[in-house]
């Protein structure tokens, strides 16, 4: 009896001895820790404790006009954190808490009163009460009660979230572009630098696994908003642009197609549209062709042929060309026309208004066989060999053969002439076009007019960049604008010739993939050109991929052309009315040696009615008149000064 008594008594020194043990070594680990282990320290608080950044709102993107194409909304999560907000606050408050939460979220009153005391027993410090919330609607929450007490006191935890909008939608997706984990592309991606702002940072501690609280801290940095891009884009012309496109693409079951619009003088670009279609067979706005799809562009390459042809004097517009019958052969290879028609001699104008690949390539290789480097000179003076250099991310590289290179050949130089051996972009083909509509001066693509920060400017894009003064000769533009001209009134474009709608361009076609024997042939269809053919404010350029129904320029792509050229004379023409207006009242006021003035009286003596009447009633008179011809009296007489609202009464010649 006492062995066993002794035994238990050693086993509970044994055991005594043991928690001693383990406590004096968890009291050392402690000791070690809070004195001696920094690493462990920094690696605890990096686990709970962290340095967040905080997302800097981007600025927005706005067209011509000043509409918003594109801009940063933000939203707002809000958490509460219980165990900040007292009992008394939160015994006090919670009725009239609820009813004001019931009204807002269109919730019975009971529903948040339930929960709101489920969650405070449980301590609950980040619980979600809305998700996406708008401004107005964050505003309002923010001032309920015990929410009013902030996040301190009143456990009301924000957190913001930057959503980027774009107005456009599909009919402009591509031109606006992203920048994100895809990269970079459009104006998004142009002007990242400007739009993305400066990113902020505040402290935040662990909740739970992935539940991080943001934290009052004197580091805490505010992020500093983006600028905003103010770009030419012009919705109307957009839209335009794009239904024209749309309409076409469903006619000819084509694969994808582009339009661009650039506004000749400035080189801006109102209106640039790209679509491909799905598998649902609709037509997204996916990629952007415009930019980055070098193909060979056929047709709409002899212009540049015979301009180059013209500069060097190897040709006149009077110089006959025997076409063979639209059939020549070279080196073993036959080159045809496919609008011939039976013509055997014509001269270079009728060889681009029919577009003759054999005209033209007699020409170039007749005059140029001994000495392509000179024919080839032509092409790099007009930067055809080289990208622009747009802001907008994505241009490809042109491509030109060059004599002595591995891609140049016996037959490269009269392939060449027509479009083949060669890629360009649409965009690069326009740029040229636009030079010979602008008087041979080419200039740059320009999408951005300006980028202010809380409206202030600071940087605009007012002056043309110049990429060549001059393409040409005044000679040589004067005829080839005339050629241009022919194409549309006697040439491959004449089915849509309106003298009321006068425009000048070149048709094309290509051929794709004619190089892969047993595949059936596919095609690009294209227009480029200008419009009003005199004194043209705009340059276009369609180009159309692999349709199926149709695939010559005249079927597929004029007709885009021709819609967009005829939807926007009306605002061509009223902008140059409003201009003629104001230029005659300016004429009529100087040659009576009065200033321009709003309120004094010109002497209108003479001026017909139809001309002067609306002039005055824009510039604030209230016209009051009788007849329909030349003014021949005025109540007011010329020099005096007007009142507001005063009548003035004109009699016209009947």
């Amino acid at each position: 009896m006492k062995q066993k008594r002794y035994t238990l008594l050693y086993k509970s020194y044994l055991i005594g001895f043991l928690f001693i043990f383990i406590a004096a070594l968890i009291i050392f680990n402690l000791f070690y820790i809070q004195n001696y282990s920094e690493g462990y320290q920094k690696s605890f608080i990096e686990r709970t404790i962290r340095t967040n950044l905080i997302k800097a709102k981007r600025g927005n993107i706005y067209a011509s006009d000043s509409s918003i194409l594109a801009m940063s909304v933000i939203r707002y999560d809000i958490h509460i954190d219980f165990r900040s907000i007292s009992e008394e606050l939160f015994q006090k408050n919670i009725y009239s808490l609820c009813h004001s939460l019931e009204s807002l979220f269109k919730k019975p009153k009971s529903f948040f009163y339930k929960k709101f005391q489920y969650e405070k027993k449980k301590g609950n410090r980040y619980f979600l009460l809305a998700k996406n919330l708008d401004y107005p609607h964050f505003k309002i929450l923010r001032n309920f009660p015990i929410f009013n007490k902030g996040q301190i006191r009143g456990g009301f935890i924000v957190e913001k979230k930057i959503c980027r909008i774009h107005t456009l939608e599909n009919i402009g997706k591509r031109i606006l572009g992203y920048d994100d984990h895809r990269g970079k592309a459009g104006l998004e991606g142009a002007f990242s630098k400007y739009l993305k702002g400066k990113d902020g940072k505040r402290l935040e501690q662990r909740i739970s696994f992935k539940i991080w609280k943001p934290l009052k801290s004197e580091n805490e940095i505010n992020p500093e908003d983006g600028k905003d891009v103010y770009s030419t884009i012009d919705i109307y012309l957009q839209d335009i642009a794009y239904h024209a496109l749309l309409q076409e693409l469903f006619i000819s079951q084509a694969d994808h197609g582009c339009v661009i619009l650039m506004d000749v003088k400035s080189g801006e670009i109102p209106a640039m549209i790209n679509l491909e279609k799905t598998k649902k067979n609709t037509y997204e706005d996916l990629r952007n062709f415009a930019v980055w799809e070098g193909s060979e562009p056929g047709s709409t390459f002899k212009t540049m042929s015979i301009l180059a042809a013209l500069e060097d004097k190897k040709i006149d517009v009077d110089m006959i060309v025997n076409t063979q019958g639209g059939v020549m052969k070279l080196r073993g290879k036959k080159i045809r026309d496919s609008h011939y028609n039976g013509y055997v001699k014509i001269n270079p104008k009728q060889i681009l208004e029919l577009s003759s690949n054999v005209g033209i390539a007699k020409i170039i290789y007749e005059n140029y066989k001994e000495n392509p480097e000179k024919f080839i000179k032509h092409l790099c003076k007009w930067k055809l060999d080289r990208k622009i250099g747009i802001d907008i991310p994505g241009e490809s590289m042109p491509f030109i053969p060059k004599p002595g290179k591995k891609n140049w050949s016996s037959i490269t130089l009269p392939w060449m002439t027509f479009g083949y051996n060669i890629k360009l972009t649409p965009l690069q083909i326009l740029t040229f076009y636009n030079a010979i509509a602008n008087q041979g001066k080419m200039i740059k693509p320009l999408f951005i007019r300006e980028i202010k920060h809380h409206g202030k400017s600071i940087k605009k894009y007012t002056k043309p960049i110049v990429m060549n003064p001059s393409i040409a000769e005044k000679s040589s533009l004067i005829k080839i604008q005339n050629m241009l001209e022919g194409v549309v009134k006697n040439g491959t474009a004449k089915k849509y010739y309106n003298p009321e709608y006068p425009y000048a361009g070149k048709t094309g076609t290509t051929q794709l993939n004619y190089w892969i024997k047993g595949k059936p042939l596919s095609y690009n269809s294209s227009f480029v050109g200008y419009f009003p053919a005199k004194n043209p404010k705009y340059s276009c350029i369609v180009v159309i991929s692999k349709p199926e129904k149709g695939y010559y320029g005249i079927e597929v792509a004029v007709p885009v052309f021709d819609k967009i050229a005829k939807s926007i004379y009306p605002r061509i023409e009223k902008k140059t009315l409003l201009k003629n207006q104001e230029n005659l009242l300016n004429k009529i006021i100087e040659s009576k040696n009065f200033f321009i003035d709003k309120w004094i009286m010109p002497n209108i003596i003479s001026v017909p009615g139809k001309e002067i009447i609306p002039i005055l009633e824009n510039r604030g008179f209230n016209i009051r008149y009788e007849g329909i011809g030349k003014v021949i009296t005025q109540s007011v007489k010329p020099g005096k000064k007007l009142k507001k609202n005063q009548i003035i009464f004109l009699k016209l010649e009947e």
